[in-house]
């Protein structure tokens, strides 16, 4: 019965009747049969629990993220870092930095970066001197700010379309009717995401926003870090969801009239899909 309900509303959905309470549905209904498609259970997490996510791939992710800021940016803020900030901001790194950065910043593979990393930190709690090149993998990891999205609109679709084809909700050769559904798919999530907090490491949270305060204009979520130590707040919005899809196309020219370049461009107030398929306020 749960089956046959998602297949009537992912018809609805190919034949370009959008609707947020079906993808809400869709999301929901198979967020616990995501085939480890990581960004789809995410979408249906947020839908479920929009308020405070303390675990899931953004979460974890904008862990990372504050943590590998919050060690880059110790000295700017008075503050010397000590081994332990270094082993947090390396281990985080790690997880963040593509293959490629690791080959060019450590001159290795992944896994020989992680056994120099850890080698070198071994030997500086028992007081010995690293090699040349664990030293080299623990300075690339420990003393940068490294930044990647948790996830962006392309991923999100593929594992969408793959979700619902592995539940056989869609068949394979109807599967190429959700591309027109693409773009709605994505901005939902935007909606969804936008507002919510995600919990740090420290128990702090950091709240999320969407908005388009990039080179490119291009919407995104973006997580509100701020440090507090200075006279003046420190504030370092960084991405973590990024999409191919511009405000001038997809949002109501209020969004675009109410992005406040003071405020990384983000909109400070609720948001939905309106019926005209566009990011909107709510009203």
């Amino acid at each position: 019965m749960l089956d046959d309900d998602l297949r009537h509303r992912a018809r609805r959905l190919m034949a370009g009747d959008f609707r947020t309470g079906d993808l809400d549905r869709l999301f929901l209904g198979q967020r616990e049969r995501a085939w480890g498609r990581a960004t789809f259970r995410e979408i249906g997490d947020f839908i479920a629990h929009r308020d405070t996510r303390e675990k899931g791939l953004v979460t974890q992710v904008g862990k990372d993220v504050f943590t590998s800021v919050d060690v880059w940016s110790l000295k700017m803020r008075g503050r010397e870092p000590s081994w332990a900030d270094i082993a947090r901001a390396a281990e985080a790194n790690l997880r963040l930095a593509s293959d490629e950065q690791i080959r060019s910043g450590c001159g290795c593979q992944r896994g020989a970066a992680k056994k120099r990393m850890q080698a070198a930190l071994a030997k500086i709690e028992r007081q010995e001197r690293p090699t040349d090149l664990e030293i080299k993998a623990l300075d690339y990891l420990g003393n940068r700010f490294i930044w990647k999205p948790a996830f962006t609109s392309d991923q999100l679709f593929s594992e969408f379309r793959d979700v619902l084809m592995l539940n056989q909700i869609v068949d394979k050769a109807d599967a190429e009717a959700l591309d027109g559904a693409n773009a709605y798919i994505v901005l939902h999530a935007l909606s969804v995401m936008h507002g919510s907090t995600i919990v740090l490491d420290g128990g702090e949270k950091a709240r999320l926003f969407a908005g388009f305060a990039n080179r490119d204009r291009r919407l995104e979520i973006k997580v509100e870090i701020v440090f507090s130590e200075l006279s003046k707040p420190l504030m370092a919005p960084v991405c973590l969801f990024l999409t191919n899809f511009g405000p001038d196309e997809h949002c109501d020219p209020e969004l675009n009239r109410s992005a406040d370049p003071g405020l990384f461009n983000h909109w400070n107030f609720p948001i939905d899909v309106g019926a005209d398929g566009r990011l909107s306020r709510i009203c």
